[in-house]
Parts: structure tokens; C-alpha cells; sequence
């Protein structure tokens, strides 16, 4: 039983040390589609990249709020 919980603990601590990753990942994703889409349409004032750049915050904020709502219901 006791061994359980730790385990349990440690999936939790793997979980919440990689989303500062995935959130990374994905922003950089967005921010890389932006660029693309800049010099591909030639759009003045890199309007693309911030656009984008900044919906990829909020959908890695979105993602980091659900796994954490997510991980605190199964506890």
C-alpha cells in the first residue's frame, strides 16, 4: 500500500517537471508555423509569428491547466 503512494508521488513529479517542457514544444511550434507563414505570404510587421506565438501560450496554458486539474481529481 505504502509502496503505491510513492509511486503515485513520483508519476505526479515526472508529470508536473515535463510540462514546462510540452508548453516550450508548443509554443515553439506556433512561433516556427508563424515565420513560416510570414515569409511564405510575405506579411508586413511579422504579424503572423506574433499572432500565432501568442495563441501558442495561451492553447500550452490551456494544457498545462487541464493536466493539472486533471492529476489533482485523480488523487
Amino acid at each position: 500500500m505504502k509502496e503505491e503512494k510513492t509511486n503515485k508521488k513520483i508519476n505526479k513529479w515526472i508529470v508536473f517537471t515535463s510540462m514546462p517542457i510540452q508548453m516550450g514544444v508548443t509554443i515553439y511550434l506556433f512561433y516556427w508555423v508563424g515565420s513560416w507563414l510570414d515569409n511564405k505570404y510575405a506579411i508586413a510587421g511579422d504579424w503572423g509569428m506574433k499572432g500565432l506565438t501568442l495563441l501558442g501560450v495561451v492553447v500550452s496554458l490551456y494544457q498545462f491547466i487541464r493536466q493539472a486539474n486533471q492529476i489533482n481529481k485523480n488523487e
